[in-house]
């Protein structure tokens, strides 16, 4: 049976393809959309994930790196506001996103199992293991994953 880090770290490695299939065929138009007034497009979603991952990857190699490092937050609705979200390519986000979780699972299967409870100290949150890094950027996949796909459903009927 395999472990929880395991399991942790396979469910990170499927979700490239996961979010790359969730915007499959999608028009330019439908993923700028806002099928809900008051929230973020399909297309801000996505960049988002990258932009997200690419951070969350940054911290999780700096714990298993170095001796407790700091780690900084970030505001992910000044990065949507500010970092023209609208104007990025969608297939540049995703394979940014594809490429960034395939080269780090080379480094989670490498590391021993005791790697995952280095700790870093989040500025906003306190201590966080490697474990727990892993985890919230599994969660934070789905959480997005559900409003994406509702908001496709949404598009795809207009």
């Amino acid at each position: 049976m395999a472990s929880a880090v395991e399991s942790s770290i396979e469910e990170f490695a499927a979700g490239g393809e996961k979010l790359r299939k969730a915007v499959a065929g999608l028009s330019h138009e439908q993923l700028t959309a806002f099928p809900v007034p008051g929230t973020w497009s399909i297309q801000q979603i996505v960049v988002h994930m990258a932009d997200s991952d690419g951070i969350g990857i940054d911290r999780m190699k700096r714990i298993a790196a170095s001796d407790n490092p700091l780690l900084i937050g970030y505001n992910e609705t000044e990065f949507a506001e500010r970092l023209c979200y609208h104007d990025q390519s969608i297939e540049d986000a995703l394979a940014l996103f594809e490429i960034n979780r395939r080269q780090f699972v080379r480094v989670l299967k490498r590391l021993p199992v005791t790697a995952f409870e280095r700790t870093g100290i989040h500025n906003e949150i306190g201590k966080v293991s490697l474990a727990s890094q892993l985890k919230k950027y599994n969660e934070h996949l789905e959480h997005h994953m559900r409003y994406l796909v509702d908001k496709r459903k949404r598009v795809e009927k207009t």
